[in-house]
């Protein structure tokens, strides 16, 4: 497997965290409302489903996180460098390149 397949493993499974996360967290509250607001004082079959479906998303989100950790691990550094680099292009964007200027004035070139 190259480094390029394991970026993108890494890449696509971090996009799958996020999306199942927030549809998790969404059918989450609005589940837990619902049971809420129909039962405030009972425990209900829904509930308790709820409990199971919290425990299975975090169960994934750290298996998830750790396959992400285990693959970044087995890179060379400089692959390493390169992915955290494409992780924040931000602060690459945002810091334009210091360079160096020797610029005369007009009127010491004219002396």
């Amino acid at each position: 497997m190259d480094w390029l397949d394991l970026l993108a493993v890494q890449g696509t499974l971090k996009c799958l965290l996020q999306h199942y996360s927030s549809k998790a967290s969404i059918l989450r509250r609005s589940a837990f409302f619902t049971v809420q607001l129909s039962h405030p004082y009972m425990t209900t079959g829904k509930t308790i489903a709820l409990t199971r479906r919290t425990f299975v998303d975090k169960v994934m989100s750290l298996l998830l996180n750790m396959l992400s950790r285990l693959v970044i691990t087995f890179l060379p550094r400089s692959k390493r460098l390169l992915i955290s680099w494409l992780k924040s292009p931000s602060a690459v964007i945002l810091e334009p390149p210091k360079m160096k200027s020797d610029t005369v004035s007009p009127s010491i070139a004219h002396e």
